[in-house]
C-alpha cells in the first residue's frame, strides 16, 4: 500500500467520485480508477458500492478512511520534521565519565534553555565503547579522547585536558615510569579507556609491566590512590571537582602523555540539527 494510493482514495471520497477527484489531483480518470482497484485488490475488500454512475463508500471504505486520515497526517508530520531545521526530539549523547562530571553541567543547562524541545539522553562510558555506539547508530554524538581514525565519523575538538599521575603522599616524586618500581599497580578503568591506554604506553616505553586494578569511578580511584594501593591517571579537572579528597600526591607527566584533547564525534551521514547546535553550545 502506497501513500499516493491513499491520497487518491481520500480524494475520491471527498470529491464524491472519480471524475472530480481526477480534476483535483491533476490525473486522468482511468489512473484514479486503477489506483482504487489496486487498493481493493490489496485489501481484498470493495471500498465503494457501484450504483450506476455513482460511487457510494462501503463499510470497508469507511474503515479505511479512518486509517487513511491518520496515516496521511503522520506522513505529513514526518516530512515536516525532516524539513525543519529547528532542533527537536531526543539527542542521544555519550560522554566519558570525567567529561560528564566536570564539563557538561553548564552546557547542558544552556542547551536546555536555548532548545527546550530537545530532550538530552546522557550516558557515560569509556571512549572505545562510546565510539562503537556512535558508529552503530546507538548514540547520536559522543565526547571521547583519542578517537579512532574512522572515515565514517566527524571529529571536532572541544576540550583541552592535562592528565596527571596521582599516588599517596609517601610516594617519592616521579619523573619517569621506572620510578614506580619494577612491579607497580595501576588504578584504571576498563580496557576501552583512552587514558588507561596512555598510562600503559608510558610504562611500556620503560619496559615496565604493571598490574592493573580496575576501578569504576574517579572518586573510588582517588580514594585507592590515597590509600597507597597504586598509581592512577586522571585529568586535573577531576581533582579540582573533588576538593574534599585529601592526601593525594600529583605527579606531572611527559607532554605526550599529559596533553589530551576531548573530541565530539558523530556519524557524517547522521548530522542532526540537535547535534550541530549542541556542538556549538559546548564550544561557546
Amino acid at each position: 500500500m502506497e501513500i499516493s494510493d491513499l491520497k487518491v482514495f481520500k480524494a475520491v471520497v471527498e470529491e464524491g467520485g472519480v471524475t472530480n477527484a481526477a480534476k483535483k489531483l491533476h490525473r486522468v480518470p482511468s489512473n484514479v480508477t486503477a489506483r482504487i482497484q489496486k487498493l481493493e485488490k490489496e485489501l481484498g475488500k470493495a471500498l465503494f458500492i457501484r450504483d450506476r454512475k455513482r460511487l457510494v463508500i462501503s463499510s470497508s471504505g469507511q474503515l479505511l478512511m479512518e486509517y487513511a486520515d491518520k496515516i496521511l497526517q503522520l506522513a505529513d508530520h514526518v516530512v515536516g520534521v525532516f524539513n525543519n531545521d529547528t532542533p527537536q526530539g531526543t539527542l542521544k549523547l555519550g560522554a566519558m565519565e570525567a567529561v560528564a562530571a566536570t564539563r557538561l553541567a553548564e552546557p547542558l543547562v544552556r542547551y536546555h534553555q536555548q532548545h527546550p524541545d530537545v530532550s538530552v539522553d546522557l550516558s557515560t562510558g569509556p571512549s572505545g565503547v562510546l565510539t562503537e555506539k556512535v558508529v552503530a547508530g546507538e548514540l547520536d554524538m559522543a565526547l571521547v579522547a583519542d578517537p579512532v581514525n574512522d572515515e565514517r565519523l566527524t571529529r571536532r575538538p572541544v576540550f583541552d585536558e592535562t592528565l596527571v599521575a596521582i599516588t599517596s603522599l609517601n610516594v617519592r616524586n616521579i619523573k619517569s615510569a621506572n620510578d614506580f618500581g619494577a612491579d607497580p599497580t595501576i588504578l584504571v578503568f576498563s580496557e576501552r579507556c583512552a587514558y588507561r591506554k596512555r598510562l600503559l604506553n608510558w610504562f611500556g616505553e620503560a619496559n615496565v609491566a604493571p598490574r592493573a586494578m580496575e576501578i569504576r569511578s574517579y572518586h573510588a580511584l582517588m580514594a585507592c590512590a590515597v590509600a597507597g594501593m597504586g598509581v592512577g591517571i586522571v585529568p586535573e579537572s577531576i581533582i579540582a571537582a573533588h576538593p574534599t579528597i585529601s592526601g593525594l600526591k600529583i605527579h606531572r607527566l611527559p607532554d605526550e602523555i599529559a596533553d589530551s584533547i576531548t573530541y565530539a564525534i558523530w556519524r557524517k551521514d547522521g548530522l542532526l540539527a540537535s547535534i550541530d547546535t549542541f556542538y556549538r553550545c559546548i564550544c561557546d
